[in-house]
């Protein structure tokens, strides 16, 4: 027996003289997650996580208050009314109670420059937990310097009594790239340039319109055809392409997703003789050649990229009327528009 209690002293006295194991140091963190699309268009919504880390907090951390900076010249918060400011997850806290979310003018703001989002977030205390505590919403409006920048310029964090509790942010400001969309096409003209070409006609001031929810345009090509729209909002569009003295041309079912940068539309070429307009090529076009034929220097629509008067029995914009107009209208009798768009 005397002996079994020497065996436990001597233990109890090395246990005593071990160096003492320091408990785990809490932690906790605040960070943004990148905006998603990137880079973002015009038109187009982006959006981005706040997402929380604690570890090791008996108490357990409870509330957030914080502050987000936007730049209005470049990005807007929900406008619609009743829109919350930031859409509340229960990644971090579960179903947490909020009792502040939204959008003040940078007057209310900390630093004073820039409007912010006030997001107040609080539930049942956390002592590890690592979640999504909230997701913002922004729409890009302008493309400004070429990027969106957000920042957290203020935030608190609270345990379960409400006492302060230390947290690392993440540093400087978080960013996102904004780029103008370009939609791009050509539209050639049956006949132009002319051969001779006295006139000057080129293959400019063909008109494209993009009919989607809403009309855009026109735009009109440059003297190679090319055309382009700059920010097309994602959807779905039919493309129409007209000239005077030409049948039209149509592309329907042409995407554009909501993250692309550019678009291309193909190429198409405009049949020439619909003098009248009334995008059918007939005898009626026929006479108008014939009570034409022979003038000269007649107004060139594409000529100096005026875009404006134009003489459409002039088909192929050489400044004259003649076996040329002529040829082309009768060649393509009987067809009608808009045509199939196809080079």
């Amino acid at each position: 027996m005397k002996a079994y209690r020497s065996i436990v002293v001597i233990i109890l006295v090395l246990m005593l003289a071990l160096p003492a194991t320091a408990a785990g140091a809490a932690s906790a963190s605040i960070s943004l997650t990148s905006p998603t699309p990137n880079p973002a268009m015009i038109g187009s919504e982006i959006a981005f996580d706040l997402a929380v880390s604690v570890d090791g907090f008996q108490t357990g951390v409870s509330g957030i208050d914080l502050y987000l900076n936007y730049d209005p010249a470049v990005v807007t918060p929900p406008t619609t009314p009743g829109a919350a400011a930031a859409e509340v997850l229960p990644d971090f806290f579960g179903v947490s109670n909020f009792s502040i979310n939204e959008v003040l003018p940078a007057s209310q703001c900390p630093g004073a420059t820039k409007p912010c989002i006030h997001l107040v977030l609080a539930g049942p205390p956390q002592t590890s937990q690592i979640g999504i505590a909230a997701r913002f919403h922004f729409r890009v409006t302008a493309v400004g310097s070429g990027s969106a920048c957000f920042s957290i310029v203020q935030a608190t964090m609270v345990d379960a009594n409400g006492f302060n509790v230390p947290y690392v942010k993440s540093p400087g400001d978080l960013c996102q790239t904004i780029q103008n969309r370009a939609t791009t096409g050509t539209v050639l003209r049956q006949g132009v340039p002319a051969s001779p070409n006295p006139g000057g006609g080129t293959l400019a001031c063909s008109s494209v319109t993009a009919t989607g929810t809403w009309v855009y345009g026109p735009v009109v090509t440059n003297t190679d055809g090319n055309f382009s729209f700059t920010n097309l909002p994602a959807g779905t569009y039919t493309f129409r392409a007209t000239y005077p003295g030409y049948l039209s041309s149509e592309k329907a079912g042409v995407a554009i997703p909501d993250n692309s940068i550019t678009g291309n539309v193909g190429s198409t070429t405009l049949r020439g003789g619909d003098v009248n307009g009334d995008n059918a090529i007939n005898i009626l076009d026929i006479g108008a050649v014939i009570s034409k034929f022979g003038k000269t220097s007649v107004a060139v629509r594409s000529a100096g990229g005026n875009c404006t008067t134009d003489e459409p029995a002039d088909i192929n914009d050489d400044g004259t009327v003649n076996i040329s107009d002529l040829a082309i209208t009768a060649g393509n009798w009987g067809k009608m528009g808009p045509t199939a768009w196809q080079p």
